[in-house]
């Protein structure tokens, strides 16, 4: 009976509201009122999520715009404790890019030839690209240069501010510059906002590279200024060329070659045999000459003349290593008769020394490298305590 009891009570209790007896329809309305509730509740949780992830998202956008702003206008790498920012950077990267470029390698040929020699193209990305002799990609190269460029550059400009150098000609210089950028805007059918890019980087426009463009100018102005101080004096020019000349003497000699047949052992023999009794037969030049023709190949007219073996003026580029060792040394002396093996020749050179003179062509060269040591030395000293971070940059 108490059990009865208690389940009518617990009965009433869940079918009275108020008095009101709850039908099976009225427990469906609520639990759907409550379904929504609960709903609802989640909406407002998940806009208040929602809401945080975007805020999250839109900061975390505004923190990447706020430093890559930064890098492109204050702080790409730093230099001597300075800010150099990419549009300067991108600046001196082109300019020292493009003065590599044009810079003579050998004879007719340039930097950019043996650059694309290399593997080099000018017509893909530096960054996609690898520099087969130093394994790292072409923009790191580039860039490497650049910082060193860099480093003079910010180096004159402090060394002329101290010694109290005045840059007079600025204005007229830049107005000469802008106009140089101008006309080379028009030949190459561009505009002078798309040439900027293409000249000094992605970031450039004609008024935010212009303190940089200024400084540059001062720097060269500043460089040109201690160069002319640094003139190589005749006594330099004349040192130099003591303390190196193996490269600037041009030697006079006469030359016959004896090719073996192939270039095995007893071909070989055979071959430096001759070339032994050739030297035997020798008493002067024109003994030399006699047996030149004598000793020449069936159909080879070359001998035929007294000028078939005779080299003039003949420097050490011009020479094979074992011949200019021989022909260059100090113990030379008229008259010297030598055999010079060729291996990869399978051949022999018959040498008949004349003279070793020099007439002074080359002075001017050996002027400029006595004046590009000098520039050398003066700037390490400004620049070997500069401290540079990269920021991995490259």
């Amino acid at each position: 009976m108490a059990g009865n009891n208690a389940n009518k009570s617990i009965n009433n209790s869940q079918n009275t509201n108020n008095g009101k007896v709850m039908t099976k329809y009225d427990r469906k309305v609520a639990k759907r009122k409550e379904e929504e509730k609960r709903l609802q509740r989640e909406k407002i949780i998940f806009r208040a999520v929602t809401a945080g992830i975007i805020a999250g998202i839109l900061i975390a956008a505004v923190v990447i715009c706020s430093m890559r702003y930064y890098k492109i206008h204050n702080r790409f790498i730093s230099v001597d404790g300075d800010n150099i920012s990419q549009i300067e950077f991108d600046m001196y990267y082109n300019v020292s890019k493009n003065a590599a470029m044009s810079q003579s390698f050998y004879g007719n040929t340039t930097m950019a030839d043996y650059y694309s020699y290399m593997g080099y193209k000018s017509s893909e990305n530096d960054k996609s690209q690898t520099n087969s002799q130093t394994g790292k990609t072409w923009y790191e190269y580039f860039a490497d240069n650049a910082l060193t460029t860099i480093k003079e550059y910010k180096a004159l400009i402090k060394d002329a501010d101290n010694s109290g150098f005045d840059y007079t000609t600025g204005d007229d210089d830049y107005a000469d510059f802008t106009k140089q950028i101008s006309d080379a805007a028009s030949e190459s059918g561009k505009s002078v906002a798309d040439y900027y890019k293409q000249s000094f980087g992605q970031y450039a426009t004609e008024k935010n590279v212009k303190k940089y463009v200024m400084e540059y100018l001062k720097a060269n102005a500043y460089q040109s200024k201690l160069t002319e101080n640094m003139t190589a004096t005749d006594d330099e020019v004349k040192e130099y060329y003591d303390e190196h000349k193996d490269t600037y003497d041009q030697v006079d000699y006469r030359e016959f070659t004896i090719t073996a047949i192939d270039s095995t052992d007893g071909e070989m023999q055979q071959a430096k045999a001759k070339a032994d009794e050739f030297v035997a037969g020798v008493s002067d030049e024109k003994s030399f000459i006699e047996l030149c023709k004598r000793n020449a190949a069936d159909g080879e007219t070359k001998y035929d003349t007294d000028e078939g073996s005779l080299h003039s003026k003949i420097t050490s580029t011009g020479m094979d290593k074992g011949t200019s060792e021989w022909l260059l040394s100090d113990e030379r002396k008229s008259g010297d008769v030598t055999v010079i093996e060729n291996t990869s020749s399978h051949c022999y050179y018959i040498l008949y020394f004349i003279n070793k003179s020099y007439d002074g062509s080359k002075d001017e060269t050996i002027a400029s490298n006595v004046l590009n040591e000098k520039y050398s030395a003066y700037i390490t000293k400004l620049t070997e305590n500069m401290q540079t971070n990269t920021y991995n940059r490259f």
